[in-house]
């Protein structure tokens, strides 16, 4: 019975071991990170920063770059667990709404969808705040939730936010 209580407190402790292990093997670092991140902006992009947010609820790293070519910022969250990119999110700096509306609600929606071909809108709508107009799209797939905002004269993308669902 001694034995028998022995054993199986050892096979736990191995399998305890096994997935400690196999969950450590995954961990990335912050390098890892920051080059997962590089490969969803342009060439080119500077390396801002590259924070480690291990205690949040989800940890992850917050990795930030800027791209002085069209004077855009990115971020993009990647998980320490596996390197997922959990959340991507770029704003134009100088990218603005404007005065002219020429683009229509199916116009935005085709943008959207040369991006994610089978986008479900959950809202396009037209806004206008400090005298511009611009669009805002809400929309998700089975892999992402997201929203963009665009230029509605000529469809260039101001901000995205997308929020990839991983496991």
């Amino acid at each position: 019975m001694k034995r028998k209580s022995i054993a199986m407190l050892a096979a736990a402790l191995c399998t305890l071991a096994i997935t400690v292990t196999a969950l450590a093997a995954e961990l990335i670092n912050a390098e890892q990170a920051r080059s997962i991140a590089a490969q969803w902006v342009p060439a080119g992009s500077t390396h801002l920063v590259t924070k480690d947010e291990s205690f949040e609820f989800v940890p992850h790293y917050d990795v930030k770059f800027y791209d002085n070519k069209t004077n855009t910022a990115y971020e993009i969250e990647v998980l320490r667990n596996g390197g997922k990119v959990r959340e991507f999110k770029m704003e134009a700096q100088t990218a603005l709404g404007s005065h002219k509306i020429v683009l229509s609600v199916n116009d935005v929606q085709n943008l959207v969808r040369k991006e994610f071909p089978n986008a479900v809108f959950t809202k396009v709508e037209l806004d206008r705040g400090d005298g511009l107009y611009e669009y805002e799209a809400d929309f998700y797939t089975p892999e992402v939730r997201g929203e963009m905002k665009f230029n509605p004269e000529t469809g260039t993308v101001i901000e995205k936010e997308i929020k990839y669902i991983v496991f």
